[in-house]
């Protein structure tokens, strides 16, 4: 069960390796520079990076 205000997914096994993959090789950079120390907080980033990115493109093509 997770901590209280988080929530859990279910994921393919290559969408988590992907992201898996991809963690280790920014691990360390990212642990310095972004402050994120494990591979939740990373995920966490990487999907926040993508809602912002949606948010972003929503906006640009609504009408005036």
């Amino acid at each position: 069960m997770p901590k209280k205000g988080y929530k859990s997914i279910t994921v393919k096994a290559e969408v988590y390796d992907y992201f898996f993959k991809e963690w280790i090789n920014v691990k360390e950079e990212y642990g310095i520079k972004k402050g994120i120390r494990s591979f939740s907080a990373y995920v966490t980033y990487r999907l926040s990076q993508l809602i912002n990115e949606d948010k972003k493109q929503n906006n640009e093509h609504k009408p005036i």
